[in-house]
């Protein structure tokens, strides 16, 4: 199956109840507990749990520090759910 889609990923905030939906990302940097990972176009699928900060480059770059929460990676699509997040979030134009 050729899959030919742009790398997108969606950000649920499950105490501020909003999504976010990122299309056209280059890559997404994981520093965790657990692993660091550098996720990017056709990547191999990945489920795993992160507690530390995720950097995400776009047309903007957002990065969350101190989040506690899920990710998945399959068919492109970047799925992150954040259960708890610190105070910092940057985003640069």
């Amino acid at each position: 199956m050729e899959n030919n889609k742009e790398l997108k990923a969606i950000i649920l905030d499950s105490n501020a109840i909003d999504m976010t939906v990122i299309e056209n990302v280059k890559i997404i940097r994981i520093k965790s507990d657990y692993c660091n990972l550098l996720i990017m176009k056709d990547y191999w699928p990945v489920v795993g749990e992160i507690n530390g900060k995720i950097s995400i480059e776009a047309d903007k770059s957002i990065t969350y520090d101190n989040i506690k929460g899920f990710y998945s990676l399959s068919h492109n699509v970047f799925h992150l759910i954040i259960k708890e997040k610190g105070d910092n979030q940057n985003e640069q134009l």
